[in-house]
This record gives structure tokens, C-alpha cells and sequence, in this order.
């Protein structure tokens, strides 16, 4: 097992120039990131891509600041021009002041002119919107909400396209040693395969998602055709919500079950707002169907799959009788499950999901898929609004990786399930721990296998609270494994998630169940008593707290 990093602010994994997560290695680093104190932010070299905007396009922006801004603007970048006024409208929508004109230029970089060129070069385009510095805050919300900013790749091609790059020998031979370990084993395809990737990605999603739970399979037959690809699993989940605004009478949505963070903040920000139903569970359900009775509207219902970090399964079978009755869309979240492990579609009119997690796996590329379902009442009002709508703003090179990725999704998915059952038994056999969540777990467990493939398992993400406050933060910091955000690495990646997603919110987060002090694991592919050895060790440590 490669030791991973234990440095504040380092890539994971490590040397990755475009690395999705970020060592946070102890418990205090974790709340020194969230408080902004000096000695964790300084050395913050990477980021998860949301949330931290990416050294190559940080040059991109400044650059584009020194040729084009005026005084007191600063450049947001985004890969198109229908993104950069979504931003736009956004800023405008939310500043308290009457703001002056937000200007928006678009770039391009210049098409192949040879052959031989497609290889390595294809026309890439960008939009930078200038905020006044004053509302920059409010362009970077819609940065991490929405998904669709340019991604640290296409950033670094746009520079390298326009000449920025220093070409001193240090620079050259440091970009050398990062490309080498990016295209290990020379397995990347070039640029003029993007299409094909695309293509490849779109079949692989749609034969994923089984027909197992159909007798008569030809009756729900996901075409390519029915798949759409996002730069992140956020853009997904924005784009779904941005169809329904568009395509059915605007209402408040539905937020059933605790979601991750940035999908409340998109039905809370985007459109006329949302009912949320924490707890997402049958009592919610009921409430939910009185008000429906009543003649009470809403505009769609988002949930996911199970939901992060609690691991409940929602009962998407009621829900799903619910939207024909009363009319509405639902839109299943299923990073966390994975379309390997459950077939969630039988209920969904459309299902999200990351592809950044376990689908890709290498934590090396953001991406995320939307799929329509053919069955669905509403599928010809949406498949109609993403035919016209679709803005393909998923950039080739990262296409690319994304593809040699997910060529082994099946066998990694399965490993990391059994993985998990030997991680969950240790927990449950551990005095220290009070609370475990998993979808195996608890009253929820009936409606996962509801929708469980028969090969399917349990996937890799569980939630821990340990009696002691103190012993889960001994557990954290001796854990000698990969810590940062994100999950569904080929590496098991661990967190204090409440801390990292919600530290502002603590004890409104606690009113639903969220305790202040739990620690999620998203398991990896490790050798399976190795793992196990690592984790009693710092379980060990954590008993003479």
C-alpha cells in the first residue's frame, strides 16, 4: 500500500497536477481549513475543484484580468457563453446594490490547422464574466453551486494555446515528470478521440443502468441518446433543476431526505425555493402526500440515493406513485449507491449522479451524468428541452481520462463492497463507536433492497460517531490513510464530514441527525486485511482517549 500523504494542502492522490481532493490529515487542520486560519490556508496547494479554484486557472484568470478587466474587476471562467450569463443573472439576481454593466467575453483558441495537430490541439472555448471585486463572493457561490466552471484541465490548455506558459527548463522539466505520472503506462488516448470517449462514456452509463427489475426489458431501454455529460455531478443536478424551471410551472421543489449541501443550496437559491424534508423517511412521506392532497404544487422532487452522509434509503417506490398522482418529476441522486449497485431508474424520471466518485475512481477528473427515462410521462417534455437546450461544455481531455478511467468500474464496485463489509463488521464489533450508518443498516434497509441489483451490494460510503468526542479525533488523526473530501477513490478516503461540509451549521445539521462529530469512510480498493490492520490501529490509539 503506497503511504499516502499526511501534508496539509497536498494533492491525493499524490503528484496529481489535477487532483479532485486535498490532505486535511488531523481533525484541528480540518477546522484550521474551515476557519480560514493561516497556517492550514497558506499551504493549501490543491483543493476539492468547487470549492478551491485550481492554480491553472487562477493564472488564466489574472491573465485575462491583465489584458481585458478594468479597475476593480475580477475574471470568473467559464467554458461557455450560455454558463457565463446564467452567472451573470445570478450576481445580479442576489447583490443588495444596483451593480453596474457585468461584462462577459468570450475566447477561443484556434482549431487544429493540420492532421497531425488533432492529436494534441482542438478549438476550446471560454466565456470570462467581470464581476466588480466587491460581488466576487457571489460569482464563486455560483462557481460551487452550479458545477459548470471550467475544469483545471481546460484551463491549462487554454494558457499553454495562448503562448502563457514560461518555457524555462525547470518549468519543462517539472511538466514532464507531471505528465508522466498522469499518463503512467501511456494508457490516455489524444485529443481527437474525445468524441469517441463521449460516445464510449455515454454507452457504458446507459447499459449500467440494469433492466433487472423490468419482466418485459424492451418496455425501458435507456438509449445514449437519453444520456447527457456534465463537467461535475453538480452541474448535473443543476442542469436537472434548470429543466424543470423551464419546462413546467415554477413551484417550490421538494429536498426529501438530508442531502449534500450544494443541492439544498441550488433548490434554496435557483427558482421559487424548496420544501425540506430532513429526515426523508416515511413520516415525511406522509406529511408530504397530506400536503399534495390538499392541492398543494410543487415543481419536482430531488432525493438521493442513499443520501450522504447518513446512508438512509428513501422509499422511491411511494414517491415514484406519488409524482404520477400528483404530477411532478423526480430526480434521484445516485453517486453514493452507483448504477452497478442499485437500479434506481424504475422509480426516477431522471437520475444524477457524480462520476468523479467511484465511476472514475482514479480522483483525477470531475465529471457527472444526467439520464432521462425513457418510461417516464414527462420524458418527452424533457428529452425535448435537452435537445434544444444541451450545451456540451464537458471538455475533451478530461473526457478522455474520465473513459480510461471507467473501464473497470464493474470489478472495482465490487471489490469496494466487499471491502466494506469487512470495514462494517470491524466497526460493529469496535466498543468505542455508538452509531454506524450504512445502507445494510436500520429501518431504511427494506427500501435499498427494494432497488438492489442482484449483483449489486452496498458501495463504500459509512458514517461512524464514536462514544467519545475525543476518541473519534484520535481515531482521525492516527488513521494512516488518504484525508480529504470527496469519496468513491480507488483509495480509501476518510473525513470529518460534519466539520468539512457543514461548520457553520453545526447545530442546525444536528436537528436532523447529524451529529457534530462523525466521521465518513468511503472504502477503497486496498488489500482487504491491510486495510482492516490500519484501521485497528488507530481504533487502538483511539481507546486510551
Amino acid at each position: 500500500m503506497i503511504a499516502p500523504s499526511q501534508e496539509i494542502g497536498e494533492p491525493i492522490p499524490n503528484n496529481t497536477p489535477h487532483a479532485v481532493s486535498v490532505t486535511l490529515p488531523t481533525w484541528d487542520a480540518t477546522v484550521g481549513y474551515e476557519e480560514g486560519q493561516s497556517w492550514v490556508v497558506n499551504k493549501m496547494n490543491s483543493g476539492y475543484p468547487r470549492f478551491f479554484i485550481h492554480g491553472k486557472i487562477q493564472e488564466l484568470c489574472k491573465l485575462v484580468e491583465e489584458k481585458f478587466g478594468r479597475d476593480g474587476e475580477k475574471a470568473f471562467i467559464f467554458p461557455s457563453y450560455n454558463v457565463a450569463k446564467r452567472c451573470r443573472e445570478f450576481v445580479k439576481e442576489k447583490a443588495e446594490t444596483k451593480l453596474p454593466t457585468i461584462r462577459i467575453l468570450q475566447l477561443s483558441t484556434p482549431a487544429p490547422k493540420k492532421e497531425e495537430e488533432k492529436t494534441y490541439r482542438c478549438e476550446a472555448h471560454i466565456a470570462a464574466v467581470f464581476v466588480p471585486e466587491d460581488q466576487f463572493s457571489l460569482a464563486k457561490q455560483y462557481w460551487q453551486h452550479s458545477g459548470e466552471g471550467i475544469s483545471s484541465r481546460l484551463g491549462e490548455y487554454v494558457l499553454q494555446e495562448l503562448q502563457i506558459v514560461h518555457n524555462d527548463l525547470n518549468e519543462d522539466k517539472d511538466k514532464e515528470y507531471k505528465l508522466f505520472i498522469e499518463e503512467r503506462f501511456g494508457r490516455n488516448l489524444n485529443l481527437s478521440f474525445a468524441n469517441e470517449a463521449k460516445t464510449a462514456l455515454r454507452k457504458r452509463i446507459a447499459g449500467s443502468l440494469g433492466d433487472e427489475h423490468k419482466e418485459n426489458t424492451s418496455e425501458r431501454k435507456v438509449n445514449e441518446s437519453d444520456v447527457f455529460l456534465y463537467p461535475s455531478g453538480m452541474a448535473a443536478i443543476f442542469n436537472a433543476h434548470q429543466a424543470f424551471l423551464k419546462t413546467f410551472p415554477n413551484e417550490k421543489s421538494v429536498c426529501f431526505g438530508f442531502p449534500y449541501v450544494d443541492t439544498l443550496n441550488i433548490l434554496k437559491k435557483f427558482g421559487p425555493g424548496v420544501h425540506f424534508y430532513g429526515f426523508g423517511d416515511d413520516d415525511s412521506l406522509v406529511d408530504l402526500e397530506k400536503r399534495l392532497a390538499n392541492g398543494e404544487k410543487i415543481l419536482s422532487l430531488f432525493c438521493e440515493c442513499p443520501s450522504n452522509p447518513l446512508l438512509k434509503t428513501p422509499n422511491l417506490k411511494k414517491i415514484h406513485e406519488l409524482s404520477v398522482k400528483y404530477d411532478f418529476p423526480v430526480a434521484v441522486d445516485e453517486t453514493v449507491g452507483n448504477f452497478l449497485n442499485i437500479d434506481v431508474l424504475q422509480y426516477a424520471d431522471v437520475v444524477v449522479s457524480s462520476l468523479t466518485k467511484v465511476f472514475s475512481g482514479d480522483s483525477n477528473v470531475m465529471s457527472g451524468s444526467l439520464v432521462l427515462n425513457p418510461s417516464s410521462k414527462f420524458y418527452p417534455a424533457l428529452k425535448s428541452y435537452f435537445q434544444e437546450n444541451f450545451d456540451d461544455i464537458f471538455w475533451a481531455e478530461d473526457a478522455i481520462y474520465l473513459e480510461r478511467n471507467s473501464r473497470d468500474f464493474q470489478t472495482r464496485s465490487h471489490k469496494v463492497n466487499v471491502n466494506s463489509e469487512a470495514v462494517l463488521k470491524l466497526f460493529q464489533e469496535s466498543p468505542l463507536i455508538k452509531d454506524i450508518f450504512y445502507p445494510s443498516l436500520g429501518s431504511t434497509k427494506k427500501y435499498y433492497d427494494d432497488i438492489k441489483n442482484a449483483s449489486g451490494g452496498y458501495g463504500g460510503l459509512m458514517s461512524v460517531v464514536f462514544h467519545k468526542p475525543a476518541q473519534a479525533k484520535v481515531f482521525f488523526d492516527e488513521l494512516q490513510l488518504s484525508k480529504g473530501p470527496s469519496l468513491g477513490t480507488n483509495f480509501t478516503l476518510v473525513c470529518p464530514y460534519s466539520i468539512l461540509a457543514h461548520y457553520q451549521d453545526l447545530d442546525e445539521i444536528a436537528k436532523w441527525g447529524v451529529d457534530r462529530n462523525l466521521v465518513r469512510l468511503s472504502i477503497g480498493l486496498e488489500e482487504k486485511d491491510e486495510l482492516l490492520k490500519t484501521m485497528n490501529q488507530a481504533l487502538n490509539l483511539a481507546a486510551l482517549a
